[in-house]
């Protein structure tokens, strides 16, 4: 590694290390943005059909959460933990005024990021499919609420979102693949935590984000983060990071070791092939 690349990632991490997260803004896929963005403009898309749109982007979705559980608009305290109830609470026009001030923020920026969009279009790809995954997977072997398993899906990798769109301001950085995708893996879980800590997410969600890439080995799973987890094992969308990074076990590789019962999760992944698909194009748009 050149003495730049060096002074690069040192530099990074202190970045990361002392920035203060403020209001959240950074590109996941631009192309669910600009889907978003053109829903919110049909004056007669529904609160479902919205519903089904926001969930597909990450940063939107945990968002539209937020507000659902804020004061104003929950002071019974009924904490909303999936994005469909959180539609119905809020209304079309607020969400309309979110989506607009947050797409327009983002497709402003996108320019700077051109150098991590495949990276980041790869992670969103595999975010999808993890949610999917974790929908059906929820449905067929537990007892837990499926949106909400699977809008954890959806946001479980935020947080390298936002690393990547702060990476971008260091182009050394982004010559080299490889040492990028280990800066970002080093820097990932507590990033990630900060970042679910800004969006006030709902407790259970974090939890399950931050349990996600561990398995305690009981099947079938009995929690949100052990359906994630076994959602990344399988998912046909590998992840784009561990892939670059040689010092990375891949779940796949791992998830058997640990307890996963490969031929169950097979046999549902067969049987449910077609939900599974409708969901993920669903969420692709």
């Amino acid at each position: 590694m050149i003495q730049t690349m060096q002074d690069s990632v040192a530099a990074f991490r202190r970045t990361i290390s002392a920035a203060t997260v403020g209001e959240l803004s950074f590109p996941t896929s631009l192309d669910a943005s600009r889907r978003v963005l053109k829903a919110v403009e049909n004056p007669d898309i529904g609160l479902s059909a919205l519903a089904k749109i926001v969930v597909a982007e990450p940063l939107l979705s945990a968002k539209v959460i937020r507000l659902a559980n804020s004061v104003a608009l929950n002071p019974g305290n009924m904490v909303v933990r999936d994005v469909r109830q959180a539609v119905v609470r809020v209304g079309m026009d607020p969400i309309k005024a979110l989506a607009m001030v947050l797409i327009m923020d983002q497709l402003r920026h996108s320019q700077r990021h051109v150098a991590t969009r495949e990276l980041s279009n790869r992670l969103w790809e595999r975010s999808v499919h993890v949610a999917a995954l974790s929908y059906v997977l929820t449905k067929k072997l537990t007892r837990l609420n499926a949106d909400e398993v699977m809008f954890a899906g959806i946001v479980h990798d935020l947080g390298r979102f936002y690393l990547l769109s702060r990476a971008a301001e260091f182009p050394a950085l982004l010559e080299d693949s490889v040492v990028l995708a280990e800066t970002i893996n080093d820097l990932t879980e507590r990033t990630t935590e900060r970042i679910l800590g800004e969006l006030n997410l709902p407790p259970s969600v974090v939890d399950a984000v931050l349990a996600s890439r561990k398995f305690s080995g009981t099947m079938p799973p009995t929690t949100m983060g052990d359906v994630l987890f076994i959602a990344g094992a399988v998912s046909p969308r590998p992840d784009p990071f561990d892939e670059l990074d040689a010092r990375v076990i891949p779940l796949a590789n791992s998830a058997v070791a640990l307890g996963l019962d490969q031929t169950m999760v097979s046999e549902i992944i067969a049987a449910s092939g077609d939900e599974i698909y409708s969901i993920a194009i669903a969420l692709e748009g």
